[in-house]
């Protein structure tokens, strides 16, 4: 007998929920909202990497190398993504390297757009910190020197980069 009542409260509870269970069971349907007739506007966040986000903008300070050996010891000529720097031609974006965005991003530093496709040493690890590729040779690099109080602006992040 004790079976019997939990089965029958257990049927009671099932239909007070509105559940099927037997066949043959008909319950109504549970209302549905109508249907959107437009979507709405969706926009997509701006991507991030390290919590640095496509469009957010930096002071920084650059540094300038070249394709040699005295700039890029045993990985002369070739950056960390594999572009041979002595193949960089008049169309081709300029590269910089860094250690703290995905390689082919995209950055502008005072109106120039640059390609992220290098690596270096620890001091690349500071955020705003870039190492600019000259293909005008080692004195060039070295007369270019260090520039400080620029703004770097993140426009890609990694593989969203199109260039």
């Amino acid at each position: 007998m004790r079976r019997f009542c939990l089965i029958a409260l257990a049927a009671l509870l099932l239909l007070a929920a509105g559940c099927q269970w037997l066949p043959g069971d008909v319950a109504a349907p549970p209302p549905t909202e109508p249907a959107a007739t437009t979507a709405a506007p969706t926009t997509t966040p701006p991507r991030s990497f390290n919590g640095i986000a496509e469009g957010d903008v930096f002071p920084g300070e650059l540094t300038f190398y070249c394709e040699c050996a005295k700039c890029n010891g045993k990985w002369a000529g070739i950056t960390a993504d594999g572009t041979l720097l002595a193949e960089l031609g008049p169309g081709d974006l300029p590269v910089a390297g860094c250690n703290w965005l995905p390689l082919q991003s995209l950055v502008e530093v005072g109106g120039t757009v640059y390609r992220i496709a290098d690596r270096g040493g620890p001091g690349l690890d500071r955020v705003g910190r870039l190492d600019i590729f000259t293909p005008d040779g080692h004195e060039a690099a070295l007369a270019l020197g260090r520039v400080y109080d620029v703004e770097v602006r993140i426009l890609a992040l990694g593989s969203a980069a199109k260039y």
